[in-house]
């Protein structure tokens, strides 16, 4: 650095200002008092130079830390402390085991940073460490192993604590809750209350029918999760676990012989959680048939449903849902007219911009969860 300086200092211009500097404080307060100056790049004195180095970012801009964005400053603060703790263990030190303790991280970070950053932090590292992160953020709890999340709720004036580890799930279980939490962002996690669906079309058209009726979800703070399937069991027990209140609705999905497979399904889950009698009283809504026929069973939706599948339907399909006229055309040719005209899920998000009734066993399973 001295040479440097020398070098710098040698520069006419740099000269003749440093000239003019040590002039002017003569000239001010005369040579008894003035003050020896001299131009210089950083002091020659290696410590005061490694203290005076600072970290710039957006490459050869070099902008200051303190014009970074609050969210480029927690990402830079969380990377130096895993460095300062790579150094140390590397140097030998007496460190056992590490425990981070990070309170809500998710402020001002992009919804892909916190699942890069997270996922990294909450996974396996070559060193022993435990991270404990309090989050209100989806985000973080999907990339999260499901196991490890611990729910706090306000109950009765006092706190309740709930641990997902709870749940009697089996490893591929434990696997279908993982990729469901990172599929959906894991909103089930911060609901207050759950209502397990089988499908999209559900997922889309509850809230509406759900308004209808003058209830307001997210007000109630009712999260309606779609787990694709039938295999309620699993996210039953998971909820269970986080002491999340749950109901299910379910198809009725009734076969050849006039037997009802989702009763028979409420009826195998009633016996897992160990309770005898109605479904209902339990938590678990049977449908007559599909979701889709027992809306279309509401009187007042005839004609919406059928002006639904008309704006949807090719010009042959159109000719037939009109010689229907307003009348039901029983369960097979309507479902199958949902297929003609793209299927489940593009029938439901055309059929949420109706004014719609609901079906009577979503409206009782509403109201069971309002009152848990």
């Amino acid at each position: 650095m001295k040479e440097a300086n020398d070098e710098l200092n040698s520069l006419e211009v740099v000269k003749d200002l440093g000239q003019s500097i040590g002039d002017r404080l003569l000239q001010m307060v005369g040579p008894n008092q003035a003050v020896d100056t001299e131009l210089a790049a950083a002091p020659d004195d290696p410590m005061r130079l490694i203290r005076g180095m600072r970290i710039y970012v957006d490459g050869d801009a070099h902008r200051d830390l303190g014009r970074a964005s609050l969210g480029t400053l927690n990402v830079l603060y969380l990377a130096l402390h895993e460095l300062g703790l790579d150094a140390s263990l590397l140097e030998g030190s007496d460190i056992a085991h590490v425990v981070w303790a990070i309170e809500e991280p998710e402020a001002h970070l992009h919804p892909h940073l916190q699942r890069l950053i997270f996922g990294r932090l909450l996974g396996e590292r070559s060193h022993p460490h435990t991270t404990l992160v309090t989050t209100q953020s989806p985000y973080i709890a999907s990339v999260a192993d499901p196991k490890s999340l611990v729910v706090l709720r306000t109950s009765h004036g006092s706190t309740t604590v709930a641990t997902a580890h709870d749940a009697d799930l089996s490893a591929d279980e434990w696997a279908d809750i993982a990729r469901y939490l990172d599929a959906t962002r894991a909103e089930l996690v911060f609901a207050r209350r759950v209502l397990l669906v089988e499908g999209f079309a559900e997922q889309v058209m509850v809230p509406k029918l759900a308004a209808a009726i003058r209830l307001d979800l997210d007000k109630l703070g009712i999260s309606v999760c779609a787990i694709h399937g039938t295999h309620f069991r699993t996210y039953v027990q998971f909820c269970k676990a986080l002491g999340i209140p749950w109901a299910v609705i379910t198809d009725g999905d009734v076969d050849s012989a006039g037997v009802s497979k989702g009763q028979r399904r409420a009826d195998d889950l009633l016996a897992l959680l160990g309770k005898a009698g109605d479904p209902a009283e339990h938590g678990i809504f049977v449908g007559d048939r599909t979701f889709e026929y027992d809306v279309l069973k509401q009187d007042k939706n005839l004609s919406a449903c059928f002006d639904v599948l008309k704006e949807l339907c090719a010009a042959p399909s159109v000719s037939t849902i009109e010689s229907w006229k307003d009348e039901d055309p029983g369960y097979g040719s309507f479902m199958a007219m949902i297929d003609n005209a793209g299927g489940k899920g593009r029938y439901a998000q055309r059929l949420a911009l109706q004014d719609v009734e609901s079906p009577r066993y979503l409206v009782d399973a509403l109201d069971y969860l309002g009152q848990q």
